[in-house]
């Protein structure tokens, strides 16, 4: 699924949380793009932000970073949300990085398109 979703972007660089679902969720994209899966212990749920923060800003701009929900939230304060297995892309804005789109989780992309079933 997250080949198909990320077919029209450029990528030179996978981390991720060493975490088993973090791993799993990019190896088929991993695989697909003749990329290697860099393990961060900087993304898992208990690393210090400051330490996110300084991997996330010394990526190249073509990078995939998969991390967990409650990470991705306290880097930005509770101002952004993120369903389990969803995504967003972030942009640099000089040293600083965006929330630009929102990729809704599979899970929820084929609950809203299924009839009778509530997004």
């Amino acid at each position: 699924m997250l080949p198909e979703t990320l077919a029209s972007f450029a990528l030179d660089r996978i981390v991720t949380s060493p975490h088993a679902r973090c791993v799993e969720t990019v190896r088929g994209l991993a695989l697909a793009r003749g990329l290697p899966v860099e393990l961060r212990d900087e993304l898992l749920p208990d690393a210090p932000l400051d330490d996110t923060w300084a991997l996330l800003v010394s990526l190249p701009e073509a990078s995939l970073a998969c991390t967990h929900r409650e990470v991705f939230q306290g880097l930005f304060g509770g101002a952004v949300t993120c369903e389990k297995g969803a995504a967003w892309i972030l942009e640099r804005e000089g040293e600083i990085l965006v929330p630009t789109a929102y990729l809704p989780s599979p899970t929820s992309q084929e609950r809203a398109i299924r009839p009778g079933v509530p997004a």
